[in-house]
């Protein structure tokens, strides 16, 4: 087991730091040192088109009502919308306001991953009574430097008002894109640039397969540039499907016309292996593992099977979005309680 930070570990954060952390992992949510969190940024980060899923789907109104429900450690809102709803949302409930982000207009226009644009300031977080502050980091893109210095920058003052930084720490660009943004090396890297940098907590993307058009990419990155080094980096390699194995999985679902699901080639124990792997960069940060894209098929099974593998290779916790208000709320309450009851076998003292 991943050995994983404590509060009383957390010397180096002020008292008014510590008291917001305890009350999210410990006072809301599961609870005992873990965290399931309600994000909703989907309208800037990804358009209007969820509206579309459901008469109330992708309505700030519809996902306070699924927040207030007590299941959840925080609801995430970007600025504008934790301004003009600030009052829906029960007192009870822990906010986190997303300070940056950025409008989809298109994979094109991607192409460079620009940093995030800031939509507000730490004293707007704290007139809305936040618990704490979100930003987002893309490793690999052409902004990465500038990106660090904004972040320590509002990450001091975040500190000094009290308030914990939550970094999206996401690899982008370039570099990542050709070789597998998601994969485990980069996933990896995500939580140690976060930890470096000082995020409190990291959200970072579930490390998925390197597909066959990219582990080619994938394997001459890595014995290039980290084996010559460091040998024992050979283990991002030995951690994914045989090539051939891959390569025939690949023909087979196109012989049936069917999407490849390359991460079924691995068994549960080798997800967890990998996951742990990514968790244990965060020796003094709370690691928490995006909810993915929208499930299909029975998602209460893969949302909890998902969860164990996170919560088993020693996570904090996880952000689900989509898979939460992406289906009536009814629906939404069921499922968040699932995963919570996951959680609840992994509390910590």
């Amino acid at each position: 087991m991943v050995k994983r930070p404590r509060l009383d570990q957390m010397r180096h954060l002020s008292r008014g730091v510590l008291e917001k952390l305890y009350r999210m992992f410990y006072e809301k949510g599961p609870g005992g040192g873990t965290f399931l969190a309600l994000p909703f940024d989907q309208l800037v980060e990804h358009g209007p088109a969820h509206e579309f899923k459901w008469e109330r789907s992708a309505k700030p109104e519809s996902v306070i009502e699924l927040a207030n429900s007590g299941i959840f450690s925080a609801l995430v809102l970007s600025v504008g919308q934790a301004e003009k709803y600030q009052y829906d949302l029960d007192p009870q409930v822990p906010l986190v306001v997303k300070l940056d982000g950025h409008f989809y207009t298109g994979k094109k226009n991607q192409a460079n991953y620009p940093r995030h644009t800031m939509f507000g300031r730490i004293e707007t977080a704290l007139r809305l009574g936040a618990c704490a502050v979100g930003l987002t980091f893309y490793l690999g893109s052409e902004d990465t430097g500038k990106d660090i210095e904004r972040i320590s920058q509002i990450r001091e003052e975040a500190h000094s008002a009290g308030l914990p930084l939550i970094l999206w720490s996401y690899p982008r660009g370039p570099v990542p894109d050709a070789t597998k943004a998601d994969s485990l090396l980069w996933c990896h890297y995500a939580v140690s640039a976060a930890e470096s940098i000082g995020a409190d907590i990291v959200k970072t993307k579930f490390p998925s397969v390197v597909e066959p058009e990219k582990r080619e990419a994938y394997e001459e990155y890595i014995l290039k540039e980290y084996v010559k080094k460091i040998p024992e980096a050979e283990k991002y390699l030995e951690l994914e499907p045989p090539k051939k194995l891959l390569q025939a999985y690949a023909e087979e679902m196109k012989r049936k016309g069917e999407k490849p699901n390359y991460d079924s080639l691995l068994t549960k124990e080798k997800h967890i292996e990998r996951a742990r792997i990514v968790v244990g960069s965060g020796t003094r940060t709370f690691v928490i593992f995006s909810g993915g894209p929208k499930v299909k098929g029975d998602a209460k099974a893969v949302l909890k099977e998902t969860t164990e593998i996170v919560m088993e290779a020693g996570a904090e916790g996880r952000i689900i979005g989509r898979n939460f208000w992406g289906v009536p709320i009814s629906e939404g309450i069921e499922l968040a309680r699932a995963v919570a009851e996951v959680m609840k076998r992994y509390k910590r003292e």
